[in-house]
């Protein structure tokens, strides 16, 4: 509770962009975002991704040791989730899917991430979980069409909420499930 780890365009607005960099901004403001963290009474604001592309939907991991981000390439397209130190060294990919995976979250074992793919189709988005250094293959953890997403584990790690557009509709719902890894 002592620290947040948030986005900020901030960058694009405080310094004289270029040109190209001007129009990058009127097309796609979100291409500037970065990872930023500071105590919780604002001071000791810290910028810790420098990357082009969009990096954002930050979380602490489970012992707030580390905090794991999505990461969009420069064309916005394609995401992946990624880990990093408090002090933004040691970035690590964790996804490599080809496709939009993001909306991460720790499960609180610490042991492995919860996140959203598009992996087996643009507008099909399930979820996944892989382990927490990424090493290993990620695994399905959601079987609908459509949209399952935004996933999070309970604080004591034995139920999982989700978003759903499996009811039908156009608006998602809110899923529960008991989880057992």
């Amino acid at each position: 509770g002592q620290w947040l780890a948030f986005t900020s365009m901030r960058d694009a607005c405080n310094r004289t962009l270029s040109d190209a960099e001007k129009k990058k901004l009127a097309e796609d403001p979100s291409f500037f975002a970065e990872i930023y963290i500071m105590r919780a009474d604002g001071s000791g604001q810290k910028r810790l991704t420098s990357v082009n592309g969009y990096d954002g939907g930050p979380f602490f991991t489970p012992d707030g040791k580390r905090i794991v981000w999505r990461r969009f390439d420069e064309s916005g397209l394609i995401a992946n989730v990624w880990t990093m130190n408090l002090d933004g060294s040691d970035q690590r990919q964790i996804t490599d899917f080809g496709s939009m995976s993001w909306a991460p979250y720790f499960h609180p074992s610490g042991a492995y991430i919860l996140f959203a793919s598009n992996k087996l189709g643009f507008e099909n988005f399930e979820v996944f979980m892989v382990d927490a250094e990424g090493t290993k293959e990620p695994v399905r953890v959601t079987y609908s069409d459509g949209f399952d997403g935004l996933p999070v584990p309970s604080p004591d790690g034995k139920m999982l909420a989700w978003t759903s557009s499996r009811s039908g509709g156009s608006a998602g719902q809110l899923f529960l499930a008991q989880w057992n890894h």
